[in-house]
C-alpha cells in the first residue's frame, strides 16, 4: 500500500513534448500539445516554479496555461520549461511521485 495513495493535486496545465529536427547543419525545435496534466505547483525565490507530478515529465518539455479548479489562470500566462527531475521516494522505497524545477520559457510554442 502506498502511504501516499490518494493525493489531490490543485493545479491543472497544458504538456508540450518537443522533437527535434535536422536537416543538414540546421538544426530546429518544435513543440506539439501532449494533454492536460494534474500537478501541485510553487514559486521558490528564484524565480524557479517547483512542481509535483505522478508522472515524469522530461527535461526540456513545457508546462503552459497553468489553471486552477476553477479554471483560472495563475502566474498570468506564463509558459515553464522544465529543467530538473527527481523522484520522490517514500519510507519503503518506492517512488510516490516526481518533482521537478521549471524556469519561465523565452520562445514561441
Amino acid at each position: 500500500m502506498k502511504p501516499l495513495a490518494y493525493s489531490r493535486y490543485k493545479y491543472s496545465g497544458e504538456f508540450y513534448k518537443f522533437v527535434r529536427t535536422t536537416v543538414g547543419s540546421t538544426s530546429s525545435l518544435s513543440y506539439y500539445f501532449v494533454g492536460n496534466i494534474a500537478l501541485t505547483a510553487g514559486l521558490a525565490k528564484t524565480g524557479q516554479l517547483t512542481i509535483r507530478a505522478d508522472q515524469p515529465i522530461a527535461i526540456g518539455s513545457l508546462i503552459a496555461n497553468i489553471k486552477d479548479s476553477n479554471g483560472n489562470l495563475i502566474l498570468d500566462d506564463a509558459i515553464w520549461q522544465i529543467s530538473g527531475l527527481e523522484p520522490i521516494l517514500n519510507a519503503f522505497n518506492t517512488i510516490e511521485g516526481y518533482r521537478m524545477k521549471a524556469v519561465k520559457y523565452q520562445g514561441t510554442l
